[in-house]
């Protein structure tokens, strides 16, 4: 892995988990492992992207049909800023696993 390739993975971490490493610290093993977070964490979010919000009152067909816009945009754009808590929970053990392969370095 070059060096470029580990600062690369620090700050995909940083993006997704919100805690930096040190990039020297990346290798092949962790690297792998964070190809297959970020797989799970895209595909977490892509389903959660359609989980329509509670409204505050009884929902009209007016409200499900912006819902589902909102959905669909938010889908659709380049847009995310941030990660789903429930997504961060679910890709939470390859979080441990790559935290094991920089402190061991395999």
């Amino acid at each position: 892995m070059t060096i470029e390739d580990q600062k690369k993975c620090a700050e995909i971490f940083h993006m997704i988990t919100g805690e930096e490493t040190n990039p020297e610290d990346w290798n092949d093993s962790a690297g792998a492992l964070l190809s297959e977070m970020v797989a799970k964490h895209r595909e977490c979010s892509g389903a959660m992207d359609f989980v329509p919000r509670p409204a505050g009152f009884k929902p009209d067909l007016g409200y499900l049909v912006k819902q589902a816009y909102g959905a669909f945009k938010h889908h659709c754009s380049n847009d995310k800023r941030s990660a789903y808590s429930v997504c961060l929970v679910a890709t939470g053990p390859i979080k441990r696993q790559i935290e094991i392969a920089l402190a061991t370095g395999e």
